[in-house]
């Protein structure tokens, strides 16, 4: 098992430790083909992306070679409405657009929805676990609203129903995430896992990396693998199965 993609990866743009020309170097000397550099979005607290910040990155990225680098954006839901903090310009413009669930967002940016946010990534268990239904509604309409290529660490602070999401993504070719940091701590993934694979969707590693020595590690992704014997036809960034991601320039918000 040879992972050879890693599809999400964090920079100073964000809450990252490095530049895009080290995390490319040390992608390129661990053997990687490709890497995304996937930011964090426009509403994120502190750290977080923005159009000047973008355009600086894609001259970057630009100036890489040796290595297929994508630029991605990783999106925050951030309402009923299934709404992403990323203007529609950058949504067209995204090689790589991931969308998922994070606390940290700031509650002016506009739409922004107080419940979903607050009591999914700051209340007890059992008060997100009330919110089971409204929240899987809630990635449903994301994935039906924007061209979305990843869903990141699904389930990850906003219990919803994996196989309901994952069945949506395979109907739009949409890849579920496992993510290096929280695929062995995701409440409900493993225990779903075999009605998640039965739906047919596809998978793709990252390691969610904010730090160098994180990028192409996937320690826990290949314990998973092995122990849940996921066929690796499935997988993409592992064995020399590399993806391909939409092409969104034509994408138009219809809302």
């Amino acid at each position: 098992m040879v992972f050879d993609g890693d599809f999400h990866l964090h920079t100073k743009v964000s809450d990252g430790h490095s530049s895009v020309a080290e995390l490319v170097a040390c992608a390129r000397a661990r053997g990687l083909k490709q890497i995304a550099i996937t930011d964090h979005s426009f509403s994120s607290l502190i750290c977080h992306q923005t159009l000047e910040k973008f355009e600086a990155q894609r001259a970057e990225i630009d100036a890489e070679s040796g290595l297929r680098v994508y630029q991605g954006i990783e999106a925050n839901i951030v309402d009923e409405a299934g709404s992403l903090d990323v203007p529609d310009e950058i949504v067209r413009r995204a090689e790589v657009l991931t969308v998922g669930f994070h606390r940290f967002v700031a509650l002016m940016f506009k739409p922004c929805s107080r419940k979903f946010l607050l009591v999914n990534g700051f209340m007890s268990e059992r008060a997100r676990r009330k919110l089971y239904d409204y929240n899987t509604e809630i990635f449903l309409r994301t994935l039906e609203r924007y061209p979305a290529d990843i869903v990141a660490h699904i389930g990850h602070r906003c219990p919803v129903d994996f196989v309901r999401i994952a069945e949506e993504c395979a109907k739009r070719d949409v890849f579920v995430e496992f993510n290096e940091k929280h695929i062995l701590s995701t409440a409900g993934f493993a225990e779903n896992f075999d009605d998640i694979l039965a739906t047919g969707v596809k998978f793709i590693v990252g390691s969610d990396a904010h730090r160098t020595d994180r990028v192409g590690k996937f320690d826990n992704v290949r314990k998973f693998l092995s122990e849940r014997n996921v066929p690796l036809d499935r997988v993409y960034g592992v064995d020399g199965n590399l993806p391909s991601f939409k092409d969104k320039s034509e994408w138009k918000n219809e809302l």
